[in-house]
């Protein structure tokens, strides 16, 4: 008969539909990230061969149902009803058998799916780490590099004022000379130690603030005399370089209650940037002024004629070493940090106005009565 010719053939078609459910991939095979459109492309030609497949296996049982109708209408009755019942034991067997092929194709393609995914994600994670290690690697190198950098010119820095020290010791050893030149000499010996030991003083500050070990004592000072002080300091450093250095402060100023030395200290770190950056026969000009609401607030400016800074720099010239890997070689790039991190604690702000070929302001404000102790 038609329809026991049909099983074996479709038992065979059946099988082979079975084991190879994913277009001739095993199920648990990896998947390469870089194949993802083949994938696809995969899933749709199996597909197609599934519907082409199951559509030859209903045409087949279509022509077989036609003849089984041709051959029952010269039968008996009592052959009709066996026909029947052989029929409807044929349909419940093929709905079975499909049930299964569907159940083994989903389980096929779940299995496919997992393993897409778990490749997939696996991917991901390699990556991800990757992408760690290597930003990982890269800091080190930075950190590295900034370290290197630091230390040649921390020794360049201070090996220039150590030059200086031993030359004018010599030259009084060698030539004593008039006392105008004795006393010109001492000044420069003077200027050298300074210099050596406010670098010191940077570095060990850089040290308490990293370990948040950075105190200040607060008490009433008169902010004027604080800026005339420091500017007489650096007077002699200005007339070196043929620099005008002026002072000028507001009646309005009065006391503020501060730490005296950190805030000469932020001057100084200013007034000497300033020296730095300003040419022969220009101006550096420190002022003092009331602001903020009801004028709780001073604020203290230090403006010079100088190179001016890069707009794209500005935002970087109060973070530490922003001189670090940088063409310019005046400074090791603490002295605004520090400068900031001294304004801030009181508490106050610091800020800049600059415009390159022009010059440059830096402006820190100071509370009349320090909000750290009220």
């Amino acid at each position: 008969m038609a329809s026991e010719k049909e099983f074996p053939e479709q038992s065979g078609r059946e099988k082979r539909e079975g084991t190879s459910p994913s277009g001739g991939a095993a199920a648990g095979e990896p998947l390469r990230e870089s194949d993802t459109a083949s994938e696809h492309q995969a899933d749709v030609n199996r597909d197609a061969e599934r519907g082409a497949a199951d559509k030859a296996k209903r045409q087949s049982r279509s022509d077989s149902d036609a003849s089984r109708d041709l051959g029952r209408a010269d039968v008996g009755r009592s052959g009709a009803e066996r026909q029947a019942e052989g029929d409807e034991r044929l349909r419940v067997e093929r709905e079975t058998s499909d049930e299964a092929i569907d159940a083994e194709r989903l389980r096929t393609d779940a299995a496919t799916e997992m393993g897409r995914t778990h490749h997939q994600a696996s991917a991901k994670s390699s990556a991800e780490l990757l992408s760690r290690e290597q930003e990982s690697h890269r800091e080190t190198k930075t950190a590295l590099t900034t370290r290197e950098e630091f230390l040649a010119i921390v020794s360049h820095d201070l090996r220039n004022p150590l030059n200086h020290i031993s030359m004018a010791a010599q030259n009084l050893f060698e030539e004593p000379g008039e006392q105008e030149d004795v006393k010109e000499i001492a000044a420069a010996i003077k200027r050298s130690t300074g210099e050596m030991l406010r670098l010191i003083q940077d570095l060990l500050d850089i040290e308490r603030i990293a370990i948040g070990k950075l105190i200040l004592h607060y008490e009433k000072h008169d902010i004027g005399e604080i800026i005339q002080t420091v500017v007489g300091d650096f007077q002699r450093d200005a007339v070196s370089k043929e620099i005008t250095l002026t002072a000028k402060c507001d009646a309005g100023c009065g006391d503020v209650v501060c730490d005296h030395n950190r805030v000469a200290q932020v001057l100084s770190n200013l007034i000497g940037n300033a020296i730095k950056f300003t040419s022969a026969k220009g101006q550096i000009r420190v002022s003092c002024a009331r602001t903020g609401p009801e004028g709780k607030d001073v604020q203290v400016s230090v403006s010079d004629t100088g190179t001016g800074i890069a707009p794209e720099k500005i935002k970087s010239i109060f973070e530490r070493f922003s001189q670090i890997n940088s063409q310019d070689r005046r400074g090791i790039g603490l002295g605004l940090y520090i400068a900031k991190m001294m304004v801030e604690e009181h508490p106050g702000r610091i800020w800049v106005e600059s415009k390159l070929g022009e010059g440059s302001t830096f402006h820190f404000t100071l509370p009349v009565r320090s909000r750290a102790t009220s």
